[in-house]
């Protein structure tokens, strides 16, 4: 049984009632956990990893350097304008077991919340404006439907020229997606900023028994031509019990990951944030970097897992090219003009 295309059928009226849209998760989270099994450890790769001194190499590593100095690029302007990110899902876990990637990752996440990442919204653009060639050659986006960009004036990471758009909307695990993402077109990575809210005290059983179907109809709203991004998200954050005022609680904005709901926390698992470790970097992470990522994958997350997810970049990235000399040539211009700019950002960023 197909919910997700017996929904997409119904009339509109079903389709936005709460009480039809909970008991659908709550009967999709049931299917789907009866045909998963917990994750055992994968006693090979754990053995490779923890006993060896094995190094990524090759393209993804190049992926790896370039998203890098990406993410350098996002804690220098985030440290000029004083704004708290950290990050978050399998980079964190990245950061706690190997103080870096993972080593087969090619994919990278970091959260912020609302305020925050509101003023980044508004000041990224102003700083990538400084540099000609990043300008031209980024891809800054967050989509406020499903083919317009909120940056008029930047390239989208769904790119139509390269064939970015249809890469992402081939493979309905990857698709196009409603938060802030900064990538390069060519060679191409994005990273991504999912945006957190406070949830208010009286509304944390609310937010924890809807939030799931308002973020799935809110996903699905926006393909249709006469979305109105901010009309849908303010109706839907007033509903949650979200609220831009601290609390000392927190949880994922609608216009976060297409992720499982990930319920409430505590507010201290992320606040203050600390420095970690990351490719030899001092970056932000979570308080309790631990807490968060059970959450998500369990107590045994140093365990190399029996199943691993790779977004298919290297593999994608060798189809811009005419050849593989031609990639890496690339790939080495792109992370070194950028580590050029990071590296002295404060000198030219006045």
């Amino acid at each position: 049984m197909n919910l997700g295309k017996l929904y997409e059928k119904s009339p509109k009226i079903i389709q936005k009632s709460e009480k039809i849209l909970l008991y659908s998760m709550r009967l999709s989270k049931f299917i789907y956990r009866k045909k998963t099994s917990p994750s055992q450890p994968n006693e090979m790769l754990n053995f490779l990893i923890k006993s060896t001194n094995i190094r990524t190499e090759g393209t993804l590593r190049d992926i790896q350097l370039l998203y890098t100095e990406l993410l350098r690029f996002i804690d220098n302007v985030c440290n000029k304008y004083n704004l708290e990110y950290c990050l978050a899902y399998g980079t964190l876990i990245g950061a706690v077991r190997h103080e870096g990637f993972i080593p087969w990752d090619d994919d990278f996440d970091i959260i912020m919340m609302r305020t925050d990442y509101n003023k980044l919204i508004e000041v990224l653009p102003k700083e990538i404006n400084k540099y000609d060639y990043f300008k031209e050659n980024c891809a800054l986006t967050r989509l406020i439907n499903a083919n317009d960009n909120y940056f008029k004036d930047f390239n989208t990471i769904y790119d139509e020229k390269l064939g970015h758009d249809k890469y992402f909307s081939s493979d309905p695990k990857l698709g196009k997606s409603t938060f802030l993402q900064l990538g390069w077109l060519k060679p191409m990575v994005k990273l991504d900023i999912f945006p957190f809210d406070y949830v208010k005290e009286d509304s944390i059983d609310y937010y924890t028994k809807n939030y799931l179907g308002h973020k799935y109809y809110f996903n699905k709203l926006y393909h249709d031509p006469d979305f109105s991004f901010e009309k849908e998200f303010n109706e839907r954050f007033e509903k949650l019990g979200l609220t831009l005022d601290e609390t000392d609680f927190i949880a994922e904005g609608i216009d976060a990951s297409s992720a499982d709901d990930l319920g409430v926390f505590e507010k201290n698992i992320f606040f203050p944030t600390k420095t970690m470790k990351f490719e030899g970097y001092d970056i932000k992470c979570p308080n309790k970097p631990d807490k968060f990522i059970e959450r998500l994958y369990g107590n045994d997350f140093m365990n190399i897992p029996e199943n691993i997810r790779i977004h298919g970049y290297s593999e994608y990235n060798s189809t811009l090219f005419n050849s593989k000399e031609e990639m890496d040539k690339s790939f080495k211009h792109v992370i070194n003009y950028l580590k050029e700019i990071n590296d002295n950002y404060y000198k030219y960023s006045e």
